[in-house]
C-alpha cells in the first residue's frame, strides 16, 4: 500500500519555482509501513492566461559508479568511470564532478578534484590545478553518460575514498540558473602503496678470460622499482681511468684514451634498456687486461625543488687478455678432380682457427710435383688480389679470379681449362697480428699452413659422341613428333658444337638434305629441305646445348621419312680463331604418319536444374577428350519436352567453320530473340536462355562432331558424340512477402493528423513491385466484417488503381496524404481527423512480379497489423464555432466590408455636394463651413477579432 501527502513548502515569486515536499508512505503490510520524503520542484509559466499553471519536473537524476576496493603503488594510473543519467524532458544541464575523502584524516572535508561545470568548462581543485596542467589529472567525458577520470603517476596522497557528484541545473525564464538536485555515487577505496627509492647494481660478462683479438662485452643492471621513470646516469671505469659516461639522455661521453677506439669502431656504449647499459671492446689487446667498474649515479627532485645525488658502484670485474697464439689450419677442396677441357677449375681454401688477418697464396705444380712451382695468384691481408707472372696475361682476359667469399674462404677460378692446367694446386695461408695504435700497427707473422689438390683436364675429343632418337617413331596423321639429337659432353662455349638435322622422304631420290643448322655461336641456319611448307617445323635446344631437338606438328604425308643428326666440334684458340676438332654423325630415325583414331568423348553426366522466371539458364557441353589439339568441333543443342514419342528438337547448329544455324524448334517457339550459344573454350560450349520462361522446362542435351584438316588443307568429319542429359525445371520466385503485424493503438484530437505506416519486412524478389491499400473498420458498425477502402495505389503508381476503390475521390481538397519513404516503407496521413475516422485501420498489400513476356502477375498478398485509432472531439467555443462554419465566418468578417465601401462612397458624394452649396453661400453670406473627417478602417486579418470600421467625427475650424 502507497499513500502520499503534499505540502506546499515556499513559492519563490521572483524564479517562478515553488517546492513542494512529497510525504509517501509505502506499507508492505498492515505492521510496517515506512515514510519516505521526496523534495519536487514546480515551475510556473503564463500560458495566454493571467493564473500560473504549475508544472511538476520528476527527479530522474541517476548516478552510479561501482563501489570497489583497489590497491595501486606509486605512479601507477588510476581510471574511474562514472554513469550519470535524466529523463527529464525541461531543458536541464548537468555538471558532474569527483571528489577524494582522504583516508588519513578522516575528519576533513572531501577534496575538490576536477568539476566539468554545467557550461562544460573543467575547473580542477585547488590542490589540483598543477596536475592538471600538467596532464597527470584528466576527466574525459567517454560517451553522453559517462565520465572517466583519469590520475597519471598515482601519489601517496591520493589514498582514500573516490566518488562522483553530479547536480541537474534548470534556467529560469530570467536566464538565471537554479541547481533542482545534486546525488553522489558509490564510494571507490584506493590504496596507495610507496615505491622503494633503493636500487642496486651489477655488472655481467660471458667470461673472465680472453684471447687478444676476441670481442668483450661487459653489461651493468640496475635493479630498482620504476626505473624508466628516474634519471640515472652510469659510469664505467677502467683501472681508476674513465672509460665513458652515460647521462639520462643516453648519449656518451667518452674517456680521452677511447676517443680513437670508438672511431674506428672497435669500441660501443649504449644503453640497451631503461636497466641495461652495454660496454664492448672488439679486437682486445693484451693492455686492456685489468679491472673494470660500473658506477651509477641517481638524481632526486626534493618536495623543496632541490636536488640530490646518491651513487653506487659495482663489485670489481677482473679481466685477463692472453696474447695470439696461432692454431691456423687449412683445407683446400675443388668442384671435381677431373674436368672436361674448356671447363672451369674452382679451388676453394678454407682457413680454420684463426683470429688476425690473412694472407693467401696459390702455387701449381705438375701431377709428379718434381717441376718448380709456379705462382698462380696471391692475397695479401688488405684483400688486394696479384696474379703471377705466367698467368697474368690470361688473368687480364678474365680466365683468372681469386675471391674472398667468407673471412675464413678463399676460392680460385680457372676459367676455360687446357689440359696443360692438370697438375697439383698449393694453398698456403699466413697468420698476422698487429700490436701498437691504430693506424701505425706493426704487423708479424704468428702462423701459417698449406694444403694441396690434384686437378686433372680431360681432353673433349676422347668424349664427343652424338645419338639420335624419338620415343614416337610411328605417330597419327596430324599429330606432331620431336626428334632428339644428343651431343656429349655438355656444352662449353670455348669448345662449341654445330649440330644439323638432315632428312630424306620416303618418296623421295635416296639423297639426304639439310634441314636446319644450329651454328657454334648459336644462330640458326635453314637448309634448302623444307617439310610441308615450312611452318609446321620448329627447333629449340637446352640451355646447356647438349639436346637439340627438332619437333614437327601435324605430321602428313610429306613428314614421312628418315632424320638424321650430325655434329662437328670447334675449339677456340688462344689467338680467337678457331679449328675443326671432331665430327660425328648419329644413328637414322625412321618415322612413319598414321591416320588418327578418334578420341572424341563427350561428358555424360546427366543433372537436374532448377532456376527461377525470368533468369537466365545455361547449359554446358564438356568435351572430354578429342583426337587432336587442332580438332574442331559441330555443335548441335536439341530439346526433348516431356511428350512422349516425340522427336527431339533441334534448337540451333554451330559448324566447325563457325556459321550458326538456327533450327526449326527456336522458331516456333519464339527462342530466337532468346536463344545463345557460345564457345567458353575450345572444349566447352554454352547453351544460354534468356529469360526463361515456365515453358521452357525440359531435357536438353547437344551432339557434337570432330572435324580434321587433312594434309591438303581439306576438313573431314572424324567422329561425333552426345553428351548427357541436363533436366531444367523452370519455375516462379518463393513467396518471401511479409508485413509487419505489430498492432497499435493511437489516440489524436479532432483535426489532428493520423499517421499510419505499411513496412514490408521481406519480399519474395528484389524487382518486386507493391500495391497498397488501407482498410478500416468503423466504430460503431452492426457488422465486424464490413470494412471501408481508405486509399489504394497499384504497383504501377497510379492513385486508387490498387485491388479497391477509396470511398473520398483524390483531389487538392482531399485529407489524404500518401507518402512512400523507401520502396518497402509507405505511410497514409488523414489530416483533420474526425470523430467517424477512429476505428481499425490495417493495410493490404499485394506483390507483384513482371513475367518474361513483360506481363504483370500478381505473386502473394498480406495483410499488417491493426492499427486502432481513437479520435478526441473537442468542446465547441464561440471561436471555434465561428471559424469552423464557413457561411458564418464570411458573414462576420467579408460581408460587412461591401456596406461599408458604399457608406464611404455615400458619404463622400455627400461632402462634396455640401461643399460646393457651401461655397455659394460663402460668397453670400462669409460663413464658416462644417467638414467631415474621412473615415478610419482598422481590419485584423484573424477570426479572433472582428473588422472595425470607425468613423471620426469632423470639427468646425
Amino acid at each position: 500500500m502507497v499513500s502520499a501527502h503534499l505540502d506546499k513548502l515556499q513559492h519563490d515569486t521572483s524564479r517562478k519555482l515553488t517546492h513542494f515536499a512529497l510525504q509517501v508512505f509505502v506499507c508492505s503490510d498492515e505492521s510496517y509501513c515506512r515514510d519516505e520524503s521526496v523534495s519536487i520542484v514546480v515551475s510556473a509559466w503564463e500560458i495566454k492566461s493571467d493564473k500560473p499553471q504549475e508544472q511538476v519536473i520528476p527527479d530522474s537524476l541517476t548516478v552510479m559508479a561501482t563501489a570497489q576496493t583497489l590497491s595501486k603503488v606509486e605512479g601507477d594510473t588510476l581510471q574511474l568511470s562514472c554513469e550519470v543519467t535524466r529523463q527529464t524532458s525541461q531543458h536541464t544541464h548537468v555538471s558532474v564532478g569527483w571528489y577524494l575523502r582522504p583516508s588519513d584524516d578522516p575528519n576533513s572535508g572531501p577534496r575538490d578534484l576536477v568539476t566539468l561545470s554545467r557550461d562544460f568548462v573543467l575547473r580542477p581543485g585547488g590542490q589540483y590545478r598543477q596536475r592538471l596542467s600538467s596532464g597527470d589529472l584528466r576527466l574525459d567525458k567517454t560517451s553522453a553518460t559517462s565520465y572517466r577520470l583519469t590520475i597519471y603517476k598515482l601519489q601517496p596522497t591520493d589514498q582514500g575514498e573516490f566518488y562522483c557528484e553530479a547536480s541537474e541545473w534548470i534556467q529560469d525564464p530570467d536566464r538565471s540558473w537554479y541547481a533542482m538536485t545534486r546525488k553522489e555515487s558509490e564510494k571507490t577505496s584506493i590504496k596507495v602503496q610507496p615505491t622503494d627509492r633503493d636500487f642496486s647494481i651489477q655488472v655481467t660478462t660471458e667470461r673472465r678470460a680472453y684471447t687478444a683479438g676476441e670481442p668483450l662485452e661487459l653489461r651493468c643492471t640496475i635493479d630498482a622499482q620504476n626505473v624508466p621513470e628516474r634519471f640515472f646516469s652510469v659510469s664505467w671505469v677502467f683501472s681508476s681511468s674513465p672509460v665513458a659516461v652515460i647521462g639520462p639522455s643516453a648519449v656518451p661521453v667518452l674517456g680521452p684514451n677511447y676517443l680513437e677506439r670508438e672511431a674506428t669502431g672497435l669500441l660501443t656504449v649504449r644503453k640497451e634498456s631503461p636497466s641495461v647499459h652495454l660496454l664492448k671492446l672488439q679486437r682486445l689487446l693484451p693492455e686492456d687486461s685489468g679491472k673494470y667498474i660500473c658506477r651509477v649515479t641517481e638524481r632526486e627532485k626534493t618536495l623543496t625543488g632541490d636536488f640530490i645525488d646518491r651513487s653506487k658502484r659495482s663489485r670489481n670485474v677482473q679481466i685477463t687478455v692472453t696474447p695470439l697464439r696461432s692454431n691456423i689450419t687449412v683445407s683446400l677442396s675443388s668442384n671435381t678432380s677431373e674436368i672436361m677441357e674448356g671447363e672451369t677449375v674452382q679451388l676453394t681454401c678454407v682457413v680454420s682457427s684463426t683470429v688476425g688477418p690473412l694472407s693467401v697464396s696459390w702455387q701449381w705444380t705438375d701431377k709428379e710435383g718434381a717441376g718448380p712451382a709456379v705462382n698462380v695468384a696471391s692475397v695479401d691481408r688488405e684483400g688486394m688480389v696479384t696474379p703471377g707472372p705466367t698467368f697474368r696475361e690470361r688473368s687480364t682476359f678474365g680466365e683468372i679470379r681469386v675471391e674472398r667469399v667468407r673471412p675464413d674462404t678463399f676460392t680460385l677460378f680457372l676459367y676455360n681449362a687446357f689440359p696443360t692446367d692438370e697438375g697439383q694446386y698449393r694453398c698456403s695461408a699466413t697468420e698476422w697480428s698487429p700490436s701498437g695504435t691504430a693506424p701505425d700497427w706493426i704487423w708479424q707473422q704468428i702462423g701459417e699452413d698449406s694444403a694441396t689438390k690434384t686437378v686433372t683436364v680431360k681432353s673433349v675429343e676422347s668424349f664427343f659422341f652424338v645419338s639420335a632418337s624419338s620415343r614416337t617413331p610411328s605417330v597419327t596423321f596430324g599429330d606432331s613428333f620431336d626428334l632428339q639429337c644428343i651431343v656429349k659432353p655438355r656444352h662449353n662455349p670455348n669448345v662449341p658444337a654445330a649440330v644439323t638435322w638432315r632428312f630424306l622422304p620416303a618418296e623421295g631420290d635416296g639423297e639426304f638434305r639439310d634441314l636446319v643448322t644450329f651454328t657454334r655461336d648459336g644462330t640458326l641456319q635453314w637448309g634448302d629441305q623444307l617439310l610441308g611448307l615450312g611452318t609446321r617445323t620448329t627447333v629449340d635446344r637446352t640451355p646447356t646445348n647438349t639436346n637439340f631437338r627438332l619437333s614437327i606438328t601435324r605430321a602428313g604425308r610429306k613428314e614421312a621419312g628418315t632424320y638424321q643428326c650430325a655434329a662437328l666440334l670447334y675449339r677456340k684458340n688462344y689467338d680467337g680463331t678457331w679449328s675443326t676438332v671432331a665430327n660425328r654423325t648419329s644413328n637414322p630415325l625412321g618415322i612413319s604418319v598414321l591416320q588418327p583414331v578418334s578420341k572424341l568423348k563427350v561428358h555424360k553426366s546427366n543433372q537436374s536444374l532448377q532456376f527461377l522466371e525470368d533468369s537466365r539458364v545455361r547449359v554446358n557441353c564438356s568435351i572430354t577428350s578429342q583426337t587432336s589439339p587442332d580438332s574442331q568441333h559441330a555443335v548441335l543443342w536439341y530439346a526433348r519436352k516431356a511428350e512422349v514419342g516425340e522427336p527431339d528438337e533441334l534448337l540451333l547448329k554451330i559448324e566447325h567453320s563457325g556459321a550458326f544455324e538456327y533450327g526449326a524448334y527456336a522458331e516456333e517457339e519464339r527462342l530466337r530473340s532468346r536463344v545463345q550459344s557460345e564457345r567458353l573454350s575450345p572444349r566447352l560450349y554454352g547453351l544460354t536462355l534468356h529469360r526463361a520462361e515456365t515453358s521452357d522446362s525440359g531435357t536438353y542435351y547437344c551432339l557434337v562432331e570432330e572435324w580434321l584438316m587433312d594434309p591438303d588443307g581439306l576438313w573431314y568429319r572424324l567422329a561425333q558424340d552426345s553428351s548427357g542429359f541436363t533436366h531444367v525445371a523452370v519455375r516462379q520466385p518463393v513467396v518471401k512477402l511479409q508485413v509487419e503485424e505489430a498492432e497499435s493503438n493511437i489516440t489524436v484530437p479532432e483535426d489532428g493528423s493520423i499517421r499510419l505506416g505499411c513496412s514490408i519486412l521481406s519480399q519474395s524478389s528484389k524487382d518486386s513491385r507493391f500495391s497498397v491499400s488501407w482498410y478500416v473498420y468503423r466504430l460503431g458498425q452492426e457488422e465486424e466484417d464490413e470494412q471501408e477502402c481508405v486509399f489504394s495505389i497499384g504497383h504501377d503508381a497510379v492513385f486508387g488503381n490498387g485491388n479497391c476503390s477509396p470511398t473520398e475521390e483524390p483531389g487538392p481538397n482531399s485529407r489524404l496524404q500518401f507518402e512512400r519513404a523507401t520502396s518497402e516503407l509507405y505511410s497514409l496521413t488523414i489530416q483533420k481527423a474526425r470523430s467517424r475516422d477512429a476505428g481499425n485501420y490495417y493495410c493490404h498489400v499485394e506483390e507483384w512480379l513482371l513475367n518474361p513476356r513483360n506481363a504483370w502477375y500478381r505473386l502473394a498478398t498480406n495483410n499488417s497489423g491493426v492499427t486502432i485509432v481513437n479520435v478526441m472531439e473537442q468542446v465547441s467555443t464561440l471561436q471555434s464555432v465561428v471559424c469552423s462554419n464557413d457561411s458564418l465566418f464570411y458573414f462576420v468578417f467579408f460581408y460587412p466590408f461591401p456596406i461599408f465601401g458604399i457608406l464611404l462612397i455615400a458619404v463622400l458624394l455627400v461632402r462634396y455636394k455640401t461643399r460646393s452649396s457651401s461655397k455659394n453661400q460663402d460668397g453670400k453670406n462669409g460663413a464658416p463651413l462644417l467638414w467631415i473627417k474621412e473615415p478610419h478602417l482598422s481590419y485584423s486579418p484573424t477570426c479572433l477579432d472582428p473588422p472595425a470600421l470607425s468613423l471620426h467625427p469632423g470639427s468646425v475650424e
